[in-house]
C-alpha cells in the first residue's frame, strides 16, 4: 500500500483493521496489530529482559522541537510514534492515523486518528497534534526541522477530537511523508513559553507514545527506557532498554566482546572486521543513505570550469576508498542519491580513475604545467587549493591523502586542512574554504534541492551550485503525482549532475551493526538500525543485564 494522490479522485484510504499487508512491509518501529509474530522458528519468543545498547556519544536534548544531536533522534524514535511511517518497501503507511484520505490536487489530506494514548494513560488527540505543529513552525521556537517536510505544511486544522486536515503549499510525490513528525502532549506544553524552550523540564525528561518510555537519563553514562505498558499496539518482548555513552570505538567494541553491550552501530569498517573473528558476536551490514562526496567551491574560479571538476572526478581513484579505507563495505558514488533511495539511478556507474583523462580535460580548460614543475598553471596562477575535511572520521583524514595524491599527480597541487567538525562546517557555511570533503545523510524520498538548489546557499549548498536545468527538474520530481512520475524525473536529475559535476561523489558506503548473539530477531535496515525493536528478544538463560 502506499498513499498516492495521483488518482484523481479515488480516496487513498488505509484502516487499520486491513494492515496485514503493512506489517508485511515491515514497519521501521512497527505501529499496528495486536502482537507481534514469532522471530526464531526454534525457540518463541518469550518477554523479559533488558537489552543494552551502546551510543557514540551523549543526546543534546531529548526534545523533538529542538534537537539537534543524531542521537537524540534515535532516543526520541524509540519514545515517540508518529501517524505514518516509511516502512520497508520505503512507502508510507499508517501509524497513529487510522485513515487518511489526501485531495485529488494533493494540496490536503484528512487525517483519522486511532485510539492512541500517552504513558501516562491520557488519550491523544487532534489537539495534540496541531499544537505540536505550531511549536515547530513558531520562529520563538526556532526548531531545525521547520522546514524540509515540515516547511511543506500550510496548516493543520483540527475537525474533532480524532480527526484534522492537513493543507500543504505545494504538491509533493510523498505529501504525507509531513505526517510523520514527532508528536508532543498539548497539555504539557500548552503552559509552556516557547521563547524558553531550552529550559523545558521535558529536554530531559520526555513524554511517551511509543513502544518505550522514559526512564532515567544520567549524563554521560546512560539512559533507561522502559517497555510502555499502556502502548496501544504490539508490546516489545524486552522489558528495558539502557542506552550506554560510550564515546570511544574501541571500547564499544570490547564492551560488545565482553558482553557489557548487546549491540552497537555505525562500526566502522577497521571495528567489522575485528568483529567479523568475535565469538558471540554478528556482523551486519545494510545500504546506508550517506554519500561521501567532495563540495567544490564556485565562487573560487579554479572550479567555476565544469571541465575541471570532470577531471578531478576523473583523476580519483575511489577503489582507494571503497576496497582500502572501507574495507569493501561500500560503493563507488555518482550522484546525491544514494542506492537505499527507491529513486537511485541503476544505469549510472561511479568516473573510472583515468588520469589521462583528466589531463587532457585540464589542458583544454588552459592549466598547462608550462615551467615543469609538477603544478599547472594558467593566466600565472597555480593550480592549488586547500582541502578541508573534518578531525575523527579516519576515513575522511585518510581520503584527503589520498585526493592530495590523485590529483598531485595530473598536476594539482593540494593541502589538506583537519579541523574539529563544529570549526570546519563554520568556515564552509561561511564561504570560506576551497574544497570540503564531507559526508551527507539523505531521506529515502529524495529532495536534494537542500543540497543542490539554487535558492540552496544558506542550507546544505555550500558549493553555490546553480542551474536552473536542475532545479527544474527538482521541483517537477518532488511535485510529481507519484514515485513512478517522479522516477524518470530524477533520473535525468542525476545524469545531469553527473555530467555537470557540482561536487565529486566518492562513495556510498554500509551501514554496520555489531551485535551480540544473546540478542534475538535483530533485523537492521537501511532506514533506522532500531528495525523491528518490538520483535527483539532475549531467552531467559541469556539474560545477564539488570536495570
Amino acid at each position: 500500500m502506499s498513499f498516492d494522490p495521483s488518482r484523481s479522485g479515488r480516496r487513498a484510504l488505509f484502516l487499520a483493521v486491513l494492515l496485514g499487508g503493512v506489517l508485511g512491509a515491515g514497519l521501521l518501529g512497527g505501529c499496528g496489530g495486536d502482537e507481534a509474530p514469532p522471530v526464531d522458528g526454534s525457540i518463541a519468543p518469550t518477554p523479559g529482559g533488558t537489552a543494552v545498547l551502546a551510543l557514540a556519544d551523549d543526546p543534546d536534548v531529548l526534545n523533538p522541537l529542538i534537537h539537534r544531536s543524531p542521537y537524540a533522534g534515535q532516543v526520541l524514535n524509540l519514545l515517540l510514534d508518529c501517524q505514518v511511517e516509511m516502512g520497508e518497501d520505503y512507502r508510507y503507511h499508517p501509524r497513529i492515523a487510522r485513515e487518511i484520505d489526501v485531495a485529488a490536487d494533493g494540496l490536503s489530506a484528512d487525517v483519522e486518528l486511532r485510539p492512541w494514548f500517552w504513558s501516562d494513560g491520557s488519550p491523544l488527540t487532534a489537539r495534540d497534534i496541531a499544537a505540536t505543529w505550531r511549536l515547530f513552525v513558531d520562529p520563538a521556537v526556532g526548531s531545525p526541522r521547520a522546514g524540509g517536510r515540515m516547511g511543506n505544511i500550510a496548516a493543520v486544522e483540527i475537525l474533532g477530537e480524532d480527526r484534522l486536515r492537513y493543507r500543504f503549499h505545494e504538491r509533493r510525490t510523498d505529501a504525507v511523508a509531513a505526517l510523520g513528525h514527532f508528536i508532543l502532549p498539548a497539555a504539557a506544553t500548552g503552559e509552556l513559553d516557547p521563547a524558553e524552550v531550552r529550559a523545558w523540564p521535558m529536554n530531559e525528561a520526555p513524554p511517551s507514545c511509543g513502544r518505550f518510555m522514559f526512564g532515567s537519563w544520567r549524563r554521560n553514562s546512560r539512559i533507561v527506557l522502559d517497555r510502555n505498558p499502556g502502548y496501544p499496539g504490539a508490546a516489545p518482548f524486552l522489558d528495558r532498554l539502557v542506552l550506554r555513552i560510550i564515546p570511544d570505538e574501541t571500547a564499544r567494541i570490547v564492551a560488545l566482546e565482553t558482553g557489557e553491550v548487546d549491540f552497537i552501530y555505525d562500526l566502522s569498517p577497521r571495528a567489522a572486521a575485528r568483529l567479523d573473528g568475535s565469538r558471540g558476536v554478528k556482523v551486519i551490514g545494510v545500504p546506508g543513505r550517506l554519500t561521501g562526496e567532495i563540495t567544490w567551491n564556485l565562487e573560487n574560479d579554479i572550479f567555476a570550469d565544469r571541465r575541471v571538476r570532470r577531471a578531478f572526478s576523473l583523476a580519483i581513484d575511489r577503489s582507494l576508498f571503497v576496497d582500502g579505507l572501507l574495507a569493501g563495505r561500500a560503493k563507488a558514488a555518482f550522484g546525491p542519491i544514494p542506492p537505499a533511495s527507491w529513486a537511485h539511478h541503476p544505469g549510472l556507474a561511479a568516473d573510472p580513475h583515468d588520469p589521462e583523462a583528466a589531463a587532457r580535460l585540464l589542458a583544454e580548460a588552459g592549466w598547462v604545467d608550462g615551467d615543469g614543475d609538477g603544478v599547472r598553471e594558467k593566466d600565472g596562477k597555480d593550480l592549488r587549493f586547500t582541502l578541508l575535511t573534518r578531525r575523527g572520521d579516519p576515513v575522511r583524514e585518510s581520503g584527503a591523502v589520498i585526493i592530495r595524491d590523485n590529483l598531485g599527480a595530473v598536476g594539482a597541487a593540494v593541502d589538506t586542512r583537519v579541523m574539529e567538525l563544529a570549526a570546519a562546517i563554520d568556515f564552509v557555511r561561511a564561504g570560506r574554504f576551497d574544497a570540503y570533503l564531507g559526508v551527507f545523510s539523505s531521506r529515502i524520498s529524495p529532495d536534494p534541492r537542500i543540497q543542490l538548489g539554487s535558492d540552496a546557499w544558506d542550507r546544505y549548498n555550500y558549493g553555490h551550485y546553480s542551474s536552473a536545468e536542475a532545479d527544474s527538474l527538482m521541483s517537477a520530481a518532488v511535485g510529481a503525482a507519484d514515485r513512478e512520475t517522479a522516477l524518470p524525473l530524477w533520473l535525468d536529475f542525476q545524469e545531469l549532475i553527473a555530467a555537470d559535476a557540482p561536487m565529486t561523489f566518492l562513495y556510498y558506503p554500509e551501514s554496520v551493526v555489531g551485535v551480540s548473539r544473546r540478542l534475538r530477531g535483530v533485523d537492521p535496515h537501511p532506514l533506522t538500525p532500531f528495525n523491528r525493536i518490538e520483535q527483539w528478544w532475549i531467552a531467559p538463560e541469556d539474560r545477564i543485564h539488570a536495570r
